[in-house]
């Protein structure tokens, strides 16, 4: 059996879905769980071994630490930005589309506290589309930071071992030869952020880590569509016409509205990384200027070292 997708041969085999992604294993405790806690190919070498000692409890600190709650998650983004020297997009990104997540359950409790002065069917329906809304945000962001958090750590620390001339140890992290909760897009996107961050052309490597940029937000959406429920049953479209969406403006960021394609359903899962791949990653990473602004305006918001 090989090591790494032990765990998800196991879940796939439970669900019946051989297709089954990583991030449905995902689970604050289950970080600290390594190859040293299963009988299955004891032979790794035991360097590879340590380093996923300490990326286990790296992630595990990260995920304690942040994914409690949508200002947490956003200070965790803060710092693993940070951490990257925002040379990755991602987690200006990710911060961005957190503001939006708040704006959405905002918005879900107006609906719910008008529901409240409605009839009793317009009462009922308003308070139960309010709670599942919220839910599945709430659901979604929390899920989206435990998948990625590690993936970027586990990133930066690859960048780390080939830079120090470790690039076969190196390559063992990215292919997940000892991780547990890994699968084949995991491995393709952490490949293509550690390609990206040991380029020293800074151009280049802004270039290459906006396009794993984007791949990275297709990945954090399959989330959310997991979330959003089994696309085989009947429902009436989840319709859209706008959303509010980051834009650099004569060097400032501004929200205002993307219009969205005709008849856009929130359900259709290629739709939405398309438009939404366009809003909230496009918007910000046209050039290595725009995403400084971004950077610039996270910093100035939700940074207690250099924000208000």
């Amino acid at each position: 059996m090989k090591l790494g997708v032990t765990l998800l041969d196991a879940l796939r085999r439970r669900l019946g879905d051989p297709t089954a992604p990583s991030y449905r294993l995902l689970g604050e405790d289950l970080q600290l769980v390594t190859v040293a806690d299963i009988d299955v190919n004891a032979g790794l070498p035991a360097e590879l071994v340590a380093e996923e000692h300490a990326l286990a409890a790296e992630a595990h600190s990260w995920l304690r630490r942040y994914n409690r709650s949508l200002h947490g998650r956003i200070a965790g983004y803060v710092e693993l930005g940070k951490r990257c020297g925002f040379r990755y997009p991602w987690p200006v990104v990710a911060v961005l589309g957190i503001v939006q997540v708040m704006r959405g359950i905002d918005r879900a409790r107006v609906c719910g506290l008008a529901g409240r002065v409605a009839s009793r069917f317009g009462r009922a329906a308003c308070e139960k589309l309010a709670d599942r809304t919220e839910d599945v945000l709430r659901r979604t962001n929390r899920g989206i930071f435990a998948d990625s958090v590690p993936m970027v750590l586990r990133a930066l620390r690859a960048e780390q071992l080939a830079r120090a001339g470790k690039r076969a140890l190196a390559d063992a992290i990215v292919a997940g030869r000892g991780a547990l909760v890994w699968d084949a897009e995991s491995r393709a996107l952490c490949r293509a952020i550690v390609d990206g961050l040991v380029i020293d052309d800074e151009p280049v490597r802004f270039r290459a880590l906006a396009q794993a940029t984007q791949r990275h937000f297709a990945r954090e959406q399959a989330i959310f569509t997991h979330h959003l429920g089994a696309p085989g049953r009947a429902r009436k479209p989840l319709a859209a016409t706008t959303i509010p969406a980051p834009v650099v403006v004569r060097g400032k960021l501004r929200f205002v509205p993307f219009t969205l394609p005709p008849g856009f359903d929130l359900r259709d899962h290629a739709a939405r990384v398309a438009a939404f791949g366009r809003a909230f990653v496009a918007s910000v990473t046209a050039s290595p200027a725009d995403h400084a602004v971004a950077t610039a305006w996270v910093l100035a918001r939700f940074d207690p070292a250099t924000g208000r």
